[in-house]
């Protein structure tokens, strides 16, 4: 038997366990675990895991090839939209304590299963932010708040996406990287619309998956 917040359920693998399980209006969220991972499902998808002897490990290639990418680049505040389980925030912690990391994420049950089942440790250069990214950019234009790198990773991709990248462009420091994890095939005008910015993006693509990471500066 299995106790899910207040939920009692049967079930036959011993293997595995559903430590929460919380609905909003848009989202289904369980944390699930076995003897290695803890999960992050989102509305019956895996969304990210996290390696339990080895929380701060990348275990999802996009990420590894991002942080190769970021690995001799110098900057101390980095603006993260979209936080799922955390493994970014995690490697983050781990590899450049002193840096800021600023993460945007705008379902606030996904920030409280990271903070109680996806950080182990508080990382005291993080601040999460429950917004939507629109609203945030905004914001940080009057403060004003700006970023040597800009990573967007969120899922469903927005379809106001034009509006939001330009918004974000505004917030890059003067010396800056700009990435994206853009979770399937570009949208329509994809391409015309980077060509008219300051910032050119390389498409790598993350093998074995649809996503591809879109990276520049």
């Amino acid at each position: 038997m299995i106790k899910i917040e207040g939920i009692v359920e049967q079930s036959d693998n011993r293997t595995q366990a559903i430590l929460s399980w919380r609905r909003s209006a848009t989202v289904d969220l369980r944390v699930e675990q076995d003897e290695q991972q803890r999960y992050l499902v989102l509305n019956g998808q895996r969304q990210s895991q996290m390696q339990l002897q080895h929380p701060a490990s990348p275990t999802y290639p996009h990420l590894q090839l991002l942080l190769d990418w970021l690995a001799n680049k110098p900057w101390q505040r980095l603006l993260q939209i979209g936080l799922g389980g955390g493994e970014f925030n995690r490697v983050l912690a781990a590899r450049w304590p002193d840096c800021q990391v600023v993460t945007v994420e705008q379902e606030p049950l996904i920030i409280e299963a990271y903070q109680q089942f996806f950080r182990p440790q508080p990382h005291p250069n993080e601040t999460l932010i429950c917004a939507d990214a629109m609203t945030f950019a905004r914001d940080a234009l009057v403060q004003p708040q700006r970023f040597e790198v800009i990573f967007i990773d969120i899922y469903p991709w927005p379809e106001q996406w034009q509006a939001l990248m330009l918004a974000l462009l505004q917030l890059r420091a003067e010396n800056n990287w700009f990435c994206i994890n853009l979770p399937a095939e570009p949208p329509a005008q994809w391409q015309q619309f980077w060509q008219q910015q300051p910032v050119k993006l390389v498409c790598y693509n993350v093998p074995g998956y649809l996503n591809q990471l879109w990276l520049g500066g």
